[in-house]
C-alpha cells in the first residue's frame, strides 16, 4: 500500500506497544469503519473539483482494503442555495454503486442538546428524502441512523422520546466505540491542503496516524475493562480531505495490528451492543463503551487516559 514501508518505521514503537496492551486476539481483531458527514465536511472549504478528489481517494482507499462502509448523509451538503446539485449528487451515487451504504444524519447536522427535541425530529425527516429515493433505487432500504455530534439527548424525557421516534422511522442508531477527535486534524488539514502547503500536510497527516492508533490501543483496553473481552469495534471518521488522503495508511497500519474489516451490521451482532445505554444523558457525544459502563454504574476513573490532540494541531484553522 501507499508509503507503507516509511510509516512502519515510524510507526514501530507505537505498534509495538499496542500490541502489548490489546492483547487478547490480535490476529482476529475486527472493525467496522462508518464515514460521516457526506457528501464532503465541509462543502464550503472546497471547490467541486477537490469534492470530487476528496471522494475519489476515500472510495479507492476503500476498494483497496476491501471495506464496505456506512456513510451518513447530511441532506443540505448536497445542496446549493435549497436546491439538490446535479454533481453532488453524482458524488454520492457513487458511494452506493461502491457497495457502500447511506445512512441518515440529520438534514443540518442539529444539535439535539441546543434545539427542541421537535425541530431536531422535523430535521430527521427534512434529512430523508434524497438519500431514501437513491437507497430505494439501488434497491436498498435507509435504515441506519447517526446523531450529530453524538448527542442523544440530556433527559430521560428526551432520550426516550427520540429514540422511540427513530424506531418508529425504521432506523437503527449507528453506534460508536472507537470515539476520537479526528475532526480537529480533519480541520486543520483542509488549511493545509487548501493552501497547498504540502509540508504542513504531511506534519498533520503523520501525526493524526499516530494519534488514531494510539485512541484505537486505548479503546482496546477500555473494552477489556469495560465489557471484559474483545469486541468489534465501530469507528467514526469524516469525509474529509485528510482522510482521502491519509486514512489508507491508517488501515494499513491497522491491518498489521491484525485488524479485518467487517460491515456495520456484522458488528453489531456481538451481543455487547446489547447492553444498555439509557444511564448517560451528559452533555458529551461519548463511546458507547463509556455509555454502557456509565448505565452499570461503574467507576469513572477507568475512562482516563484517552489520547488528546496536540495543541499545534489545534491552533490551525481552515
Amino acid at each position: 500500500m501507499r508509503s507503507l514501508g516509511i510509516l512502519l518505521l515510524v510507526l514501530a514503537p507505537i505498534l509495538s506497544m499496542a500490541e502489548e496492551t490489546g492483547r487478547g486476539s490480535p490476529t482476529n481483531r475486527r472493525m467496522a469503519i462508518t464515514i460521516d458527514d457526506l457528501v464532503v465536511a465541509q462543502p464550503s472549504w472546497h471547490t467541486a473539483e477537490q469534492m470530487e478528489r476528496i471522494t475519489d481517494g476515500l472510495l479507492s482507499t476503500f476498494a483497496d482494503h476491501g471495506v464496505a462502509a456506512v456513510g451518513f448523509v447530511n441532506q443540505n451538503k448536497l445542496e446549493i442555495n435549497g436546491e439538490v446539485d446535479a454533481g453532488r449528487h453524482a458524488l454520492l451515487q457513487r458511494w452506493l454503486s461502491a457497495g457502500h451504504e447511506l445512512g441518515n444524519h440529520g438534514y443540518a447536522h442539529l444539535d439535539l442538546h441546543r434545539v427542541s427535541s421537535e425541530e431536531w425530529m422535523a430535521d430527521v425527516v427534512r434529512g430523508e428524502p434524497a438519500t431514501k429515493s437513491m437507497v430505494t433505487a439501488a434497491g436498498g432500504r435507509l435504515r441506519w441512523f447517526r446523531h450529530p455530534y453524538l448527542h442523544t439527548g440530556m433527559s430521560v424525557q428526551v432520550l426516550e422520546e427520540t429514540a422511540a421516534f427513530l424506531s418508529a422511522r425504521g432506523y437503527i442508531v449507528a453506534p460508536v466505540t472507537i470515539d476520537n477527535s479526528e475532526w480537529v486534524y480533519g480541520r486543520a488539514y483542509a488549511h493545509a491542503y487548501n493552501t497547498g502547503d504540502e509540508e504542513l500536510m504531511r506534519r498533520i497527516g503523520t501525526d493524526y496516524v499516530r494519534y488514531m492508533l494510539e485512541v484505537v490501543t486505548f479503546y482496546e483496553a477500555q473494552s477489556l475493562a469495560i465489557v471484559g473481552r474483545a469486541i468489534p469495534h465501530v469507528l467514526l471518521v469524516h469525509a474529509y480531505a485528510l482522510n482521502a488522503d491519509w486514512l489508507d495508511q491508517l488501515l494499513d497500519a491497522l491491518e498489521q495490528r491484525g485488524y479485518r474489516w467487517v460491515t456495520l451490521e456484522n458488528a453489531l451482532e456481538d451481543p455487547a451492543y446489547e447492553n444498555a445505554t439509557h444511564g448517560w444523558i451528559g452533555r458529551g457525544g461519548i463511546t458507547w463503551l463509556h455509555r454502557w459502563a456509565i448505565t452499570e454504574g461503574l467507576d469513572r476513573s477507568i475512562f482516563k487516559g484517552e489520547p488528546v490532540v496536540p495543541s499545534w494541531v489545534e491552533s490551525i484553522q481552515p
